[in-house]
């Protein structure tokens, strides 16, 4: 290859490469999430975020109760094998 072609096929492959790149940053731009719908977006997960939070707590007092009820179960039954004990003696 001369070095005309050589430059020729250069000058236009440069000529070429900014509005390729113009049509390549629009394209990438049009691919970001505008403000409208990322607030949108955003709004809906923070609902839902602040229902799973209050399912939460409540599944934490359900828990703290059933912890309550554990214990006083275990004594009850404690206290009906010692019953049981001392009647078959």
């Amino acid at each position: 290859m001369s070095m005309d072609a050589l430059n020729k096929t250069l000058d236009a492959a440069t000529k070429l490469a900014a509005p390729l790149g113009v049509v390549a940053m629009l394209y990438l731009q049009s691919q970001f999430v505008t403000r409208v719908e990322f607030t949108k977006v955003y709004e809906r997960t923070d609902a839902r975020l602040t229902k799973i939070e209050e399912v939460l707590i409540r599944m934490e007092a359900s828990a703290d109760v059933d912890r309550r009820h554990d214990i006083s179960l275990n004594d009850h039954e404690s206290r009906i094998r010692t019953l049981e004990k001392g009647a078959i003696k």
